[in-house]
């Protein structure tokens, strides 16, 4: 049946399998035609995420918030340390979403004179001082004109933006209410002034019996293991190309030489100083050129031409490692035959350097002064990847070369036998001592509840328990006044729970010390609801805490937000 039925179509329906043809040739090109837009993964789109008016899905809207978010906290707070992608994100959506709420409230543009209040304000125009300086604010607005990335107008546009922000959390923050309670405990931890008797005690003479039988090493090295852990390491060889090699050929021109010395003068002193009050101020009648300038050059110019020539020398073995790397992947150099490739090339060197890792670089690669260019190209390194991009050395330039992934291991206790002993001696010592330390604290209270003085009681104590104790008593001072220069502050940390005439919890103090503090006397301030110290720190305290609040609000606007159209959650 079946084989008649084929039998049939071929002889009667020829037509009808052409155009079966067609309909299939047409399809797949249509399909797969780059103009046609279909069958292209590529140009898939996100769904949509919105979020207050943005699609967090538009890499350019994400692009936005990020670069506004960042320049605001460069301007509002000059942060000193580096900003995570997490602090960031959180803050360009806070800003965001302010700006927003803001808009539906209807708050308008800041006044000329409100924009003025705000940029002195910001952080990133204050002198040490805190104070505005005008001059870091003209010398900023000056760099902008020879700025490709940012322009006086994006730079307008976000500090008029982050003044409403500021607007906006004030009108949310509100006035804040603290208990009258808080003000008091504020005022007593600011303004209080102490009379202290410190006892410093000393541990490096402190020499007790520990048991450092194996079975205890071995209990601690159980108790420990993660900290003995070998990390994964690779184990490399080295192709080295030497500075040397090029310092003859580099030529240097005087002026080169020159502009070397005035980029840092202050790193080549004169080897003979003259006075400053010697010097008289001679200046070129056609250039006008200080030659008192040209005479201190002069007189180190050879140490300038030296260090360039030594610069210039390591660029270049730079450069020749980098070229040595595209002839490797041009002739396809396996690994294992690299000893005919380096007879090459006179003055390149094959060095079998053996395993690397954190803080265990071979001195022939320059040891861990060189630790941040080696170790991320060393992690690279692979049987499929087996050599690094050129990497400068102290000597000039090397390509590393794959040789095997030595894992992560936990080493036998045996092998770490050394390592254990000193860390469990390290950390058995520290226990004792501060078990000495309270039993010292009990003894010395003790006394002190009796009658007995601070120092006596505290350097009989301390003797008893084979210690040493010295004892000093600092002027008297407040939280908010000047520290004594002598005084430990380590003893600070007893103050939270510290009264006049108690003596504190025993204190460590880094490695080989530790502190007893005794309140000779302990003078609060008055609290009166009608003093300025009372307003002013009720007001701070206010502010704070309406900021604290209006931040978490926001914080959770913004979660909410993104919950909406998280992965996995429906919008309808």
């Amino acid at each position: 049946m079946i084989s008649w039925i084929q039998s049939s179509f071929h002889r009667h329906f020829k037509w009808l399998f052409f155009l079966l043809l067609g309909v299939v040739i047409i399809s797949f090109v249509f399909i797969t035609n780059a103009s046609s837009g279909l069958g292209q993964p590529g140009e898939r789109k996100l769904p949509p995420r919105p979020f207050l008016g943005l699609d967090l899905s538009k890499a350019e809207d994400q692009r936005q918030l990020g670069t506004d978010a960042r320049l605001s906290i460069d301007l509002r707070f000059k942060p000193q340390g580096d900003i995570s992608e997490a602090q960031l994100s959180q803050y360009a959506l806070q800003r965001h979403a302010s700006l927003h709420l803001a808009g539906q409230l209807g708050l308008p543009a800041p006044t000329d004179e409100a924009l003025v209040a705000h940029i002195r304000t910001l952080r990133a125009f204050a002198n040490p001082d805190g104070q505005f300086d005008h001059k870091l604010y003209s010398d900023f607005i000056d760099s902008l004109k020879t700025n490709p990335r940012l322009t006086e107008g994006e730079v307008s546009r976000v500090i008029s933006e982050d003044a409403i922000v500021v607007a906006y959390e004030k009108l949310l923050a509100g006035p804040g209410y603290v208990l009258p309670s808080d003000v008091v405990d504020m005022l007593a931890q600011r303004d209080t002034t102490w009379t202290l008797a410190i006892a410093t005690v000393d541990a490096s003479g402190f020499a007790p019996r520990i048991d450092t039988a194996d079975t205890a090493l071995q209990t601690w090295f159980d108790a420990n293991t993660r900290a003995y852990e070998i990390a994964s390491r690779v184990s490399v060889a080295a192709l080295v190309v030497p500075a040397t090699k090029f310092a003859d050929g580099i030529i240097l021109a005087d002026s080169a030489i020159r502009a070397a010395y005035d980029a840092n003068p202050s790193r080549y002193p004169a080897p003979t100083p003259v006075p400053p009050a010697a010097l008289v101020l001679k200046l070129d009648p056609e250039t006008g050129k200080d030659l008192n300038a040209d005479d201190a050059y002069l007189a180190v110019r050879p140490l300038v031409e030296a260090d360039l020539r030594k610069q210039r020398s390591e660029q270049a073995a730079l450069a020749a490692a980098s070229d040595l790397a595209v002839q490797l992947l041009e002739q396809n150099v396996e690994p294992d035959a690299l000893a005919p490739f380096v007879a090459k090339h006179p003055g390149v060197t094959l060095l079998e350097v053996g395993p690397i890792g954190p803080g265990a670089i071979p001195a022939s690669l320059g040891g861990n002064t060189v630790s941040a260019q080696i170790i991320p190209e060393t992690l690279r390194l692979t049987s499929e990847r087996p050599y690094s991009n050129p990497v400068p050395t102290p000597d000039g330039a090397a390509l590393l070369v794959w040789r095997e992934t030595i894992p992560a291991r936990t080493p036998p206790f045996a092998e770490v036998r050394d390592q254990v002993l000193s860390d469990y001696q390290a950390a058995e010592k520290r226990r004792l001592f501060n078990e000495a330390g309270r039993t010292l604290q009990t003894a010395t209270a003790t006394a002190v509840a009796a009658g007995r003085p601070f120092a006596d009681s505290v350097t009989t104590a301390a003797t008893a328990a084979g210690l040493k104790a010295a004892v000093k008593t600092p002027t008297p001072f407040s939280m908010s006044g000047q520290f004594p220069q002598d005084m430990d502050y380590t003893a600070l940390q007893a103050l939270q729970t510290l009264s006049k005439g108690k003596v504190s919890d025993f204190l460590p103090s880094g490695e080989t010390s530790g502190v007893l503090v005794y309140a000779i006397d302990q003078q609060r301030p008055a609290a009166d609801p009608a003093s300025p110290a009372y307003i002013e720190m009720r007001d701070r305290l206010a502010q704070n805490l309406g900021r604290s609040n209006a931040q978490s609000l926001i914080s959770s606007l913004v979660e909410a937000e993104l919950t909406k159209t998280a992965p996995g959650t429906s919008t309808e």
